[in-house]
C-alpha cells in the first residue's frame, strides 16, 4: 500500500484525505493543531509544524511517504514543493515558480511587464515608503499573506499608515503591496496543466460580501450569472497568455480576477487547488472531478483526459452555487442555525456542535458549504 503524506489536516484536505483513502492509499495527515476535520478520515495523525522541512523530512521518512501533497492552503504548498525536491518525490512546480506566485509583488512586476492586465503597484516594507502614493482608491495588502488577512481598501491617503503597518505585521516578509483598485465583478478560473496542455479550464463567479466583511467570499457560481459573454472570452484568453507565459507548468493554478471597465485583471495566482472546495462545484456543473484529476496526473495513474471549456454565454446545463454558511469567530457553533437547504447535492459542517469558530480571516468564518442548484 502506498503512503501519502498530507500537509495539513483542516476541512480543504479533509477533501484530499478523503479522496487518496478511496484510492485506497495510506494517509499520514500533519498537522500541530488537534481536533481538525481531516483528521477522522486519516490512518496516522502527526503533530508536526507543516512549515518546518527538517521535521516533516523525518516524518516522511519514518512513514515511507510515496507521496506528498496539499490543498488550500499557500503555506503547505511551499513545504510540499520543497519537502518532494529534498526526497526526490514527484511533483508539480519548483520553488522559483511557488515563489513568483507567492509575492504579489513579483506576480504583479511579471504580468505588469509582459502586457498582461496592467496594474499600478508599489512594495513597501514601511509606512514611509507609501508615504507618497497617489493612486486612490487602492488596496493595501501583506505581500505573502493567504486570504484576507490584512487586506485593507482605502479611498484617500488617510489611514495608509496604519494600513501599511498593519500589512507587514501580517506579513511572512514583512512587507506588503500597494496596488489600484480593481472595481467589477469578481471571478475565478481552476486551470488543470498535465503534460504540457491545459486539460481543464473552469470560470466561476465568486460572490463577496460588503464593506462590513470585504473581500471575503459568500460563495461561487458556475456558469457566471454577471459577466457578459464578451469579458468571459477575454477573461479565459488572459488566462491563457498567462499560462503561456509561465511556461505552460504542470499542475493546477487557481486564478482570481475582476473583471473592470478595461478588461479583467488578475487578483493573484495560486500553484495549487483552491481552499473553497470549488472541485465539488466544478464536479455538479460541469460533470469533471479536478481533484481526481489533479491527482491523475501527479501520481501518473492514468491518462488524463481533455474537457473543452463551455462556450461564454451559451446556454445549456443548471446553474450551479457553492454558498458557504459563515459566523463570526469566537462563539459556539450550533448546527441548527446552519441547516442543510433543501436540495442540497452536498452538505459539510467544520465544526463540531459547540466547538469554538476559530479566526481565520477574523471577520466571517466558513463554518459549513453546500453545493445546489441555483433557484
Amino acid at each position: 500500500m502506498k503512503t501519502i503524506l498530507v500537509l495539513g489536516t483542516n476541512a480543504g484536505q479533509a477533501d484530499l484525505i478523503r479522496h487518496m483513502k478511496a484510492r485506497g492509499w495510506r494517509v499520514v495527515g500533519c498537522s500541530p493543531v488537534p481536533g481538525e476535520p481531516g483528521q477522522a478520515f486519516c490512518d496516522v495523525v502527526e503533530a508536526v509544524d507543516i512549515a518546518d522541512i527538517d521535521a516533516l523530512v523525518e516524518v516522511a521518512q519514518r512513514q515511507d511517504a510515496d507521496l506528498v501533497y496539499s490543498i488550500s492552503s499557500d503555506v503547505a504548498i511551499r513545504s510540499v514543493t520543497a519537502l518532494s525536491a529534498r526526497l526526490g518525490l514527484r511533483h508539480f512546480h519548483d520553488m522559483t515558480f511557488i515563489n513568483l506566485l507567492d509575492d504579489k509583488a513579483a506576480l504583479r512586476d511579471f504580468l505588469n511587464t509582459r502586457g498582461l492586465g496592467a496594474v499600478p503597484f508599489r512594495k513597501v516594507a514601511s509606512a514611509s515608503q507609501g508615504a507618497d502614493w497617489d493612486t486612490f482608491p487602492c488596496m493595501v495588502k501583506p505581500i505573502d499573506a493567504q486570504g484576507q488577512r490584512g487586506v485593507v481598501k482605502l479611498d484617500s491617503p488617510d489611514g495608509i499608515s496604519t494600513a501599511i503597518t498593519e500589512a507587514t505585521e501580517m506579513s511572512r516578509s514583512g512587507q506588503a503591496i500597494l496596488e489600484g483598485f480593481l472595481d467589477g465583478v469578481e471571478i475565478s478560473c481552476n486551470v488543470l496543466i498535465c503534460g504540457g496542455e491545459t486539460k481543464l479550464q473552469v470560470l466561476s463567479e465568486r460572490l463577496v460580501h460588503g464593506p462590513e466583511a470585504f473581500g471575503v467570499p459568500k460563495g461561487h457560481l458556475i456558469p457566471c450569472q454577471n459577466v457578459a459573454a464578451e469579458d468571459q472570452r477575454a477573461a479565459l484568453a488572459l488566462v491563457d497568455d498567462i499560462i503561456v507565459a509561465l511556461g505552460q507548468p504542470d499542475g493546477p493554478l487557481y486564478f482570481q480576477m475582476i473583471v473592470t471597465p478595461d478588461g479583467p485583471r488578475v487578483v493573484e495566482i495560486a500553484p495549487r487547488l483552491d481552499g473553497c472546495h470549488m472541485w465539488r462545484l466544478i464536479k455538479a456543473a460541469e460533470g469533471v472531478d479536478l481533484l481526481a484529476m489533479t491527482m491523475d496526473c501527479l501520481t501518473d495513474a492514468g491518462p488524463v483526459p481533455t474537457v473543452p471549456s463551455a462556450a461564454p454565454g451559451t446556454a445549456g446545463g443548471t446553474a450551479m452555487e457553492l454558498m458557504f454558511q459563515q459566523q463570526a469567530p469566537g462563539g459556539a457553533f450550533d448546527p441548527a442555525a446552519f441547516p442543510a437547504p433543501e436540495g442540497a447535492l452536498h452538505h459539510e459542517y467544520r465544526y463540531a456542535p459547540g466547538e469554538t469558530v476559530r479566526p481565520v480571516n477574523g471577520t466571517l468564518e466558513v463554518v459549513g458549504y453546500y453545493v445546489k442548484a441555483r433557484a
